[in-house]
């Protein structure tokens, strides 16, 4: 008997060796693996992939939803969300807490518990848990995060231990990170752009990265034909999968440049946010090969003056401007605006939306056309009528710029011309000649297709805009940084 447990003795140590020969960074008391899910911050993260990016603090979210796990659960933010009550009441208090995303949580390799402690996180179990809210459109929609998910309302370098190697992670190199493991093998996809949107200057359509469609978005990276590399915020620039946008202002190098790679780090999605648990935590690593053109900013002061109701002059203009066309309108009713304009509305046969059309600029100037539309559901718009006393901004789409949104005030009093020296628009909006428009002021990446199969991949992107819902689709291109309105009253879709 003594001599079988000798045995027994001996072959559970063989088998304990081979267990650090496969883990290495096992601790003594074997409770921590030598990975660790962490909350790293954007600068950090992003230096290990070899990639710029701006200071998330000065940059101003066009909205503010980190509170929404199923957006923002790759990211972890600064603040809390929610306060609940003696009652279980949910209040939504982000907004207030000035809560902001702060950096990546992601895998990490690292020599010992230790030297994670020393960054000075704090530790998440499987038993933490936090609340997070929204509000949006008068409803509070909240949910209960526990285990590593908590992790999304905890301080930088805070960590929850993992259990087994992940497939991929970055490694703790001091107090920094270094590249760790990372790539399932490049494929080949087209994309996408529009400029000028409400939440960008340049906003990218990545439908056909699939592989991310189910997943939680970690991060991602563009790579220009120059070596140029950018990282990207959730919420400022990252809004989904397959929706992207940035302003040049913060992140600057890549208008004017080929986008030729995309990189996405993303993890396993929960599917049940009611179910009080986590799922076992996997991660991803997919790289895309693209082939974009992005147009250059123009730096240049563009302005413009209302001649009478019926014309809008254009000043400031690029000398080589290409296919300039423009659409006018103001908004009201805050961040869900509606919009009202004076250049022409089309009726979309796909969805039966009334939606917004760019108009031909000849030699500078925006020519103002009444005009009235009626959809299958009977809803009519009109457009054409500048209202006194009101700030229209101005939206431009060019061939070979991006040129940023300005704002012109009417004043019908202070009209310069007669109506009758004004020229006949030579745009319509009839269906035929707005879908071209749409088709013009696009760009997108097309490794093997023809140009005409380009123009419906485009069409068919755009209906995912996450700042002008089908609006978009008729502008996919190379338009301003802006808002619509005129004389037709239309709720932005989310």
């Amino acid at each position: 008997m003594k001599h079988k447990r000798i045995i027994a003795a001996v072959a559970a140590m063989a088998t304990v060796q081979g267990l650090l020969s496969v883990n290495a960074f096992a601790a003594e008391n074997d409770s921590f693996s030598g990975y660790v899910l962490m909350n790293i911050p954007y600068s950090q993260f992003y230096a290990a992939d070899s990639a710029e990016v701006s200071d998330v603090d000065a940059v101003s979210s066009a909205t503010n939803k980190t509170g929404n796990y199923s957006k923002a659960g790759g990211a972890f933010h600064s603040g809390k969300t929610a306060e609940v009550d003696e009652n279980g009441t949910v209040s939504v208090v982000g907004k207030d807490n000035g809560s902001k995303v702060q950096g990546v949580t992601w895998a990490v390799k690292a020599d010992s518990l230790e030297a994670v402690k020393a960054l000075g996180g704090t530790e998440i179990t499987d038993s933490s848990k936090v609340t997070t809210a929204t509000a949006g459109k008068g409803k509070v929609s909240s949910n209960e995060l526990k285990g590593y998910q908590a992790l999304t309302e905890a301080p930088a370098y805070s960590y929850y231990v993992l259990d087994k190697a992940p497939a991929n992670y970055v490694e703790l190199d001091g107090t920094s990170f270094k590249k760790g493991t990372g790539s399932s093998g490049a494929k080949s996809i087209d994309i996408s752009a529009s400029y000028g949107t409400n939440w960008g200057d340049i906003q990218l359509n990545l439908g056909e990265a699939e592989d991310a469609g189910d997943k939680i978005v970690n991060a991602i990276v563009l790579t220009t034909s120059d070596g140029t590399s950018r990282g990207l915020y959730h919420l400022d620039q990252i809004w989904s999968f397959n929706d992207v946008a940035w302003k040049v202002a913060s992140t600057s190098g890549l208008d004017g440049k080929k986008i030729t790679g995309v990189r996405y780090y993303c993890s396993v999605k929960d599917s049940d946010l009611t179910d009080d648990s986590a799922p076992a935590y996997e991660n991803y690593v997919y790289d895309y090969t693209v082939d974009l053109d992005v147009p250059q900013v123009y730096t240049g002061e563009v302005s413009g003056k209302f001649r009478n109701e019926k014309a809008l002059e254009l000043s400031g203009l690029p000398a080589d401007v290409k296919d300039l066309k423009a659409k006018v309108y103001y908004t009201t009713g805050g961040r869900n605006a509606s919009y009202t304009y004076i250049t022409p509305v089309e009726v979309d046969p796909r969805d039966d939306d009334i939606d917004p059309v760019f108009v031909d600029v000849a030699n500078g100037r925006i020519t103002v056309v009444k005009g009235s539309v009626t959809n299958k559901a009977g809803t009519t718009e009109s457009y054409g009528e500048p209202v006194d006393g009101t700030d229209y901004t101005v939206e431009l789409s060019a061939g070979n710029y991006i040129i940023k949104k300005f704002t012109v005030h009417y004043n019908a009093a202070e009209n310069v011309e007669d109506s009758s020296e004004v020229p006949e628009s030579s745009s319509t909006a009839d269906g035929s000649s707005s879908s071209q428009t749409a088709s013009s002021s696009s760009s997108s990446s097309s490794g093997s297709s023809s140009s005409s199969s380009s123009k419906s991949s485009q069409a068919s992107n755009a209906n995912n805009n996450p700042a002008t819902g089908s609006a978009a689709t008729a502008v996919v291109g190379i338009a301003v940084l802006g808002c619509a309105a005129a004389v037709v009253s239309k709720k932005r879709k989310n």
